[in-house]
């Protein structure tokens, strides 16, 4: 298939006008034109950040570092002091709440106790034949612990050799 130089020229002629072919142009005029300028750039930068400037900018640099770093690193104890203050706070409170509650505890025990020494009895201290149920469970409680010890019958303790009970 022959060719002659009209057929070349208008195919050339459709190429060049796709958009595609237009961008690569434009992208290469754009280089070409900021590689112009480079040295011009360097010169200018250069000026603006002298090489002698440059550890002092670095070293500014760090101290911005440090200085946001200890501010977290404050950030962070005052809010760890924070929570071990409610912490404590809540630990005192509770501790405060125990130790309420076993000093009625003993009060109970204590006047129960001063009871049995002056001779009343459990059956005594209740107005009505009927014990209570608290006192049922109690007493039902007592008899079987006198029977039993953790839930098992009471026998001799297991021997250290064998680990049985003989």
């Amino acid at each position: 298939m022959v060719r002659n130089i009209d057929d070349v020229k208008a195919e050339l002629r459709k190429l060049t006008n796709s958009k595609p072919v237009h961008a690569a142009a434009g992208a290469g005029v754009l280089a070409s034109q900021t590689l112009k300028e480079l040295p011009w750039r360097l010169v200018q930068w250069t000026r603006d950040n002298p090489p002698d400037s440059l550890p002092g900018r670095a070293n500014g640099y760090v101290q911005t570092a440090r200085n946001n770093a200890n501010g977290y690193v404050q950030t962070a104890r005052n809010n760890a002091n924070g929570y071990v203050q409610t912490a404590q706070s809540r630990a005192n409170g509770y501790v405060q709440t125990a130790r309420t509650r076993a000093a009625g505890g003993y009060d109970k025990l204590a006047e129960h106790g001063k009871k049995a020494l002056n001779g009343q009895s459990s059956t005594t201290q209740s107005r009505s034949s009927v014990p209570s149920r608290s006192t049922t469970q109690s007493r039902g409680t007592t008899a079987q612990s006198n029977r039993e010890l953790n839930g098992k019958p009471k026998g001799k303790a297991p021997s250290s050799r064998t680990g049985t009970s003989s």
